[in-house]
């Protein structure tokens, strides 16, 4: 069997020669020229440029909604609904309480013409075992299931479904929280100095 190109090839040359160095490679002279490396090379850092930007702000977005911290996020706190109502005080006030899947407490505090407040933190918070939160005049707290006492100085202040209410002037300094889960001791103090 006999390969006809390189005898196609051979004719077409005697019949019309090509110029001198016509046989080269187009990517071969612009490898020489440096142009066609400079452009990439630009290309690449533009690119890697843009890549450490990109990686840099989704990081700081990402801290930003707690996801490095290995703690809750604000799309944990947005889920939690303070929804049950733990207590209800002799005024008439309601302390509602709610959780989610992820360990994100709430707790809300409603005066009984509606104002009040509300916070969500995990366990433990600065104050200890207890998610404390002023608002309306008064401490309001959630602590961990198995405490029914916080005891202030020589004040005895009830805990109903783990949530309590307490006037600022009886936190002298720091409580205990007491039931069957044991004893431990909470700090409502920067609370109680505030406005």
């Amino acid at each position: 069997m006999i390969d006809v190109e390189p005898l196609i090839r051979t004719e077409l040359e005697s019949l019309m020669p090509l110029p001198e160095g016509s046989g080269r490679d187009w990517a071969d002279v612009l490898a020489r020229s440096g142009r066609r490396q400079r452009r990439s090379r630009r290309l690449l850092v533009a690119l890697a440029v843009g890549v450490c930007i990109l990686a840099i702000t989704s990081a700081a977005i990402a801290a930003g909604l707690g996801a490095f911290s290995g703690h809750m996020t604000i799309a944990d706190v947005k889920a939690c609904k303070a929804s049950t109502t733990a207590l209800t005080t002799a005024s008439g006030a309601r302390v509602l309480t709610g959780h989610t899947d992820a360990g994100v407490y709430c707790l809300t505090y409603e005066n009984a013409s509606g104002g009040g407040g509300s916070t969500a933190h995990e366990f433990p918070t600065p104050a200890g075992e207890v998610i404390p939160m002023r608002t309306q005049g008064v401490i309001v707290g959630l602590v961990p299931a198995g405490y029914d006492t916080l005891t202030l100085g020589s004040v005895q202040i009830p805990i109903v479904n783990q949530a309590f209410v307490v006037d600022p002037k009886l936190v002298v300094g720091p409580g205990t929280l007491s039931g069957p889960a044991g004893q431990i001791t909470i700090n409502l103090s920067e609370l109680a100095a505030g406005p």
